[in-house]
């Protein structure tokens, strides 16, 4: 179970997919989740509603996943926010631009609950933590 209450974005441009992945997390002890259909509606909601984390599909009829992450990453209120890439594909190309935009975990579709526990745990923690010392400074 989990100690604390996390609020969950899953942004991507297929409604079964991102039924699937709430359903994966709710299984997981997630339960506050919100959702997006792509990279602008996510941005803009994001901007309103605080989020502890984003899984985010980054394909490239997703309707922007790479330019939102990259908006996230420029905007000094959200660029600590853990993202996590959710993509079919595995090429050199999009790992490198992921990556380079600052990704806090990488998954290939369909994500199991298993990966996304452990990606999202992951992300998290190195989020508490960095934060934790950045209070500390």
């Amino acid at each position: 179970m989990l100690q604390r209450r996390f609020r969950i974005m899953v942004v991507d441009s297929h409604p079964a997919l991102r039924m699937q992945i709430c359903s994966q997390l709710r299984e997981l002890g997630y339960d506050d989740l919100t959702c997006a259909h792509d990279g602008p509606s996510a941005l803009a909601r994001l901007k309103a509603e605080p989020m502890d984390a984003v899984i985010m599909g980054v394909e490239s009829t997703d309707g922007g996943g790479l330019e939102a992450l990259a908006a996230i990453r420029a905007d000094p209120e959200m660029r600590h926010l853990p993202v996590v890439v959710v993509t079919a594909r595995a090429d050199p190309e999009t790992v490198k631009a992921s990556l380079a935009l600052g990704v806090s975990g990488y998954l290939i579709k369909p994500p199991t609950a298993a990966a996304i526990g452990t990606c999202l745990s992951r992300a998290l923690w190195d989020n508490e933590n960095i934060e934790r010392s950045g209070r500390a400074a």
